[in-house]
């Protein structure tokens, strides 16, 4: 199985960085997918065609159907490749000869992708319409023993980028401003999320969640919670949660939330942890998402979920999640389960009892909601040996029913994923018209 020569540099650089906080899916009111039922083959490829000289030999006519975009590395004969494909036609939208690949990303519209070369010092925007691309020199930001950090994201607008520069120890966040090609370091801290409606990217500053507004230039600095207040949100079942327990944890900055935190319960003998969401700022609880049961007798065993993505689901009032399941007689022996979890019904809180199948879809990465908020498409992956997991194929999900309403089988292409939130060399958007 033939792989690109920096993947395991890649794999070495993401086992050592911090995981990605949760991406947040756009808004728009196109029509809902229409994906086959079936499980089509990979469209193939003439290893002996000459590759093309340019992204789309012939400009791509505007997007207008509802289906999801894959991006990913692969090959024409010798020729290292990004190819974008419309999941559900199946139809190959560009081809981009690359000499090697370290990140990649799709624009929200789908109709523009970003790569990275070597280790971060130069950048390429192609325009999938017109076949134009745009240069972005990374060198002064990225030294040469130094790496682009894990996500490249583009702003709701698209009229910025963000990505942070790991030099030895320091870190800084940048955002590169399509309209006048300007380059502004913001922080010194790594990106967190965008904004999934304007373009404001939150980050940690000291012990503080921050948020900047690239378009009037300003930073908030969001206060830290009342501990008194937020014990009385977070109780469960008559029980208030220790506070000062390593089950307490910041999820991310959401501006059209607050700063949110999420709490897993430390009520052992109930076999019970709750995931809320809080606003900090005004002492507010937003939603109680789910309740995490288990069987296993807590004060012996070991059992601890952890939410890594979220997905508001707009139009339903409830959220998506990818959720990290530690299990096990001790931390030593405990086995980490990842899976989607959502409610079919569309009410919250919902109920996710250890074991059962029931609001999981074990293995699958959910990367971005439909339009209409119905479906999701993600990657599913399986786990051959510790630290390394293979992405099988892409999904799209039907929400009410679990169905897998279509998949794009990716066994001819090696794609290493590292949980919890981040794919190597393959990433999905779904587009709005």
């Amino acid at each position: 199985m033939r792989t690109h020569t920096l993947l395991p540099l890649a794999v070495l650089f993401l086992l050592s960085a911090c995981g990605s906080a949760p991406a947040q899916p756009s808004e728009s009111t196109s029509p809902p997918a229409q994906a086959a039922a079936t499980s089509p083959a990979a469209a193939e490829t003439d290893p002996t065609s000459e590759p093309t000289a340019a992204p789309s030999p012939t400009p791509t006519p505007p997007y207008s159907g509802p289906n999801p975009r894959l991006a990913m590395w692969g090959y024409e004969g010798e020729q290292f490749v990004l190819r974008v494909i419309e999941l559900g036609s199946e139809e190959i939208l560009a081809t981009v000869p690359i000499e090697n690949s370290w990140r990649m990303a799709l624009s929200p519209d789908g109709r523009k992708l970003f790569n990275a070369t070597g280790f971060g010092a130069e950048g390429v925007i192609y325009d999938l319409d017109s076949g134009e691309s745009r240069a972005i020199d990374l060198s002064a930001q990225v030294r040469e023993d130094g790496t682009l950090g894990q996500a490249v994201v583009w702003s709701p607008s698209q009229q910025w980028m963000s990505f942070t520069a790991h030099n030895g120890g320091d870190v800084s966040s940048w955002a590169y401003s399509l309209e006048t090609g300007e380059l502004k370091q913001f922080a010194n801290s790594a990106v967190r999320g965008w904004s999934s409606t304007q373009d404001i990217v939150s980050y940690i500053t000291g012990n503080q969640r921050a948020t900047y507004n690239l378009v009037t230039g300003q930073e908030t600095v969001w206060p830290s919670p009342v501990y008194e207040k937020l014990a009385v949100l977070l109780t469960h079942d008559g029980r208030q949660p220790d506070l000062n327990s390593a089950t307490c944890w910041y999820l991310c900055v959401i501006p059209e939330l607050g700063q949110v935190r999420d709490y897993g319960s430390s009520q052992r003998s109930l076999g019970r942890y709750h995931y809320d969401l809080v606003d900090t700022e005004t002492m507010e609880l937003l939603a109680h998402v789910a309740t995490f049961q288990t069987e296993r007798p807590l004060e012996r065993e070991t059992y601890m979920p952890d939410v890594a993505k979220l997905f508001p689901l707009w139009q339903r009032g409830d959220y998506l999640l990818f959720v990290q399941e530690l299990a096990g007689p001790t931390i030593i022996d405990s086995q980490m389960h990842l899976y989607s979890a959502w409610s079919p019904s569309g009410e919250i809180p919902f109920t996710i009892v250890e074991g059962e199948l029931a609001n999981t879809l074990p293995n699958v990465l959910p990367m971005a909601v439909s339009p209409d908020g119905t479906t999701f498409v993600g990657f599913r992956f399986t786990h051959p040996e510790e630290y390394l997991y293979l992405v099988e194929s892409a999904v799209v999900v039907d929400l009410a029913t679990a169905e897998i309403l279509y998949e794009y089988p990716m066994s001819s292409e090696v794609v290493y994923l590292l949980p919890p939130t981040e794919v190597l060399g393959a990433h999905i958007v779904w587009p709005s018209q």
